[in-house]
């Protein structure tokens, strides 16, 4: 007789109800926690981005209809003369700023981080307040002082008249880049400064032990060790002068520029698709000098292995330490003349000649009655907006830095995309997707401006936020987890704290920028949502000086106040706020 044996049966229904009741006791909540802010980028940057990519192939006009693709918007700038003087002027300017900036900004972080000299904390407070102010405010200032009345304009045509030469006046091409290099220079100052001062001394002393000159030094040593931080700060500056619309809108006169023909095209014409071209070729400029700066840098980039870290001696000899003094000086005062202009004008009614006229309190008086809607629209708008910026920004960081899924490094560039962006093309490509016939139509709503602005300034705490996990050891969260904690208790309880100082840091850059914020904010708002900086920017084009020097002075008191406050708890220096640029 012959028996086989069978398997048993596979209780197939068992397993599978053992596997779902596995599923459903899982934690969710990180999943649907970081899904929030990933469908916030997808919805707010990506779509917008490409419609803009698709508006930029169509005809001119406001209308998108896919398979009616065209070159009009492109082939502008081989045929309009207007089109190639607005690109051409945005290279010179931007290039002439950044080779300004450099020259201006490297003596000076030089001078302070290796030459001894009295006030350097003080010096580098005053060297970051240029870009703590508005650029369009510093530019009706410069108005005041070089226009065609201007104070300083009528001193030195005086002094220079009997020679035959007089001095231009602040509009066209030498005003914007006199006003941006003195707004932006503080971005290489500050960031050479760094460098210099944590640069390694050993090798400059072994080359001086082994008879070569300081110039030697600095040409093969020094410079080659500062390059990545010199790199860094020319292309701040690069980006923050092609993305300008403040300073070209008020003394460009009838030089255009690329930000200021997209404002042309969208407010008079309401060329979405026009606008949107021009955005895109402003985008591809900017990613193309991104690419050769890191190419520059990467082929120059030198470390030294050594741990050792010698003390850097000062030059102590009295003709550098007055030469260092001096020029440091003349630097701040022509730079700091804005802030002092803009608060000795507040308390007049006009400045014609040589000295202001009509003094009086009536422009500050006047806040209350005139500004109320737009001083709550801006507070309203800029703290909101942090808050979001600080949550996304949290969020995506720790995405990033603790759970580094697959597509991490292109989260990562999603992210910061917008910091290289200017604002007006943020701000074309959120009308591209949310107005007309869009399904969501956010245009002229307090809406359409808080997500502009946390799409600009959510890479300011993404990076802070980042860099600070970056530097944490896990083991305190993965002790929670092990204790049987879920994620959210963990991440509220033990992730949150230690990020915090970061949190704050990033939010108090992003709530300093946002207040003074009008690249992004001309082309969205309503009669509704006027903020301050488009108030300032009303009353500078309606020639009331008074009236917008007042305004100038509370947003810069504000933004001052807040800085200062914040990083005396902190103990840092006011400096260190604005490294992120």
């Amino acid at each position: 007789m012959k028996t086989t044996n069978s398997a048993p049966p596979i209780n197939i229904k068992g397993s599978e109800e053992k596997n779902l009741k596995k599923f459903l006791q899982k934690d969710f909540t990180p999943y649907l926690v970081f899904a929030i802010p990933l469908a916030f980028m997808a919805i707010f940057l990506v779509y917008p981005m490409v419609v803009t990519m698709l508006r930029a192939f169509m005809p001119s006009g406001n209308k998108l209809v896919l398979g009616n693709f065209s070159l009009q918007g492109f082939t502008k700038f081989f045929e309009s003369a207007m089109y190639q003087k607005a690109l051409l002027n945005s290279f010179i300017v931007s290039l002439a700023v950044t080779f300004f900036c450099v020259l201006i900004g490297v003596p000076m972080g030089y001078f302070v981080a290796r030459v001894k000299m009295p006030c350097k904390n003080l010096m580098l407070s005053l060297g970051i307040l240029p870009i703590i102010m508005p650029s369009f405010v510093g530019a009706f200032t410069w108005v005041i002082l070089l226009g065609r009345q201007g104070v300083v304009r009528h001193f030195l045509n005086f002094i220079v008249t009997p020679l035959g030469i007089e001095i231009p006046t602040i509009y066209g091409m030498f005003g914007m880049i006199l006003c941006m290099t003195l707004t932006y220079y503080p971005f290489v100052f500050q960031l050479s400064y760094g460098a210099f001062a944590s640069a390694n001394s050993l090798l400059e002393e072994a080359g001086m032990l082994m008879g070569a000159g300081r110039w030697h030094i600095f040409k093969t040593i020094t410079f080659p060790l500062i390059l990545p931080s010199l790199g860094a700060g020319a292309l701040l500056v690069f980006v923050r002068a092609i993305g300008n619309f403040g300073i070209p809108a008020i003394i460009g006169g009838d030089k255009y520029v690329l930000p200021t023909l997209i404002y042309f095209r969208v407010n008079g014409f309401w060329d979405l698709n026009g606008a949107a071209s021009i955005a895109v070729v402003n985008v591809l400029i900017t990613a193309l000098v991104l690419y050769l700066q890191k190419r520059v840098i990467n082929r120059h980039e030198y470390e030294t292995i050594s741990a050792t870290h010698s003390e850097i001696k000062l030059h102590e000899g009295k003709g550098i330490r007055i030469i260092a003094i001096v020029y440091c000086v003349i630097i701040l005062v022509v730079s700091l003349l804005p802030q002092i202009t803009i608060i000795v004008m507040s308390f007049f009614e006009k400045w014609v000649g040589l000295f202001p006229e009509g003094f009086t309190f009536r422009n500050y008086l006047r806040i209350p009655q005139y500004s109320n809607k737009e001083l709550f629209n801006t507070f309203y708008l800029s703290i909101l907006a942090t808050g979001l910026a600080a949550i996304l920004g949290s969020l995506i960081a720790y995405i990033t830095e603790r759970k580094k899924p697959k597509g991490a490094a292109l989260l990562d560039l999603s992210i910061m995309a917008p910091f290289i962006l200017p604002g007006t093309v943020v701000s074309v490509a959120l009308l591209s997707a949310f107005s007309g016939s869009s399904l969501i139509k956010l245009t002229g709503t307090y809406t359409i401006i808080v997500i502009s602005y946390m799409v600009r300034r959510t890479p300011y705490v993404y990076r802070s936020v980042a860099a600070s996990l970056s530097q944490l050891n896990p083991s305190l969260e993965e002790a929670s987890t092990i204790a049987g904690a879920n994620w959210f208790y963990t991440f509220r309880r033990v992730s949150v704290p230690l990020i915090m100082p970061a949190i704050i840091s990033g939010s108090i850059l992003t709530l300093t920028t946002l207040l003074q914020e009008l690249s992004t904010t001309i082309l969205l708002y309503s009669s509704r949502t006027r903020t301050v900086p488009i108030q300032i920017y009303g009353a500078v084009a309606d020639g009331k000086l008074g009236e917008a020097s007042a305004l100038s002075v509370i947003l810069l008191v504000v933004v001052f106040g807040i800085v200062y406050l914040m990083n005396h708890k902190q103990g840092k220096s006011i400096a260190s706020s604005f490294k992120m640029g």
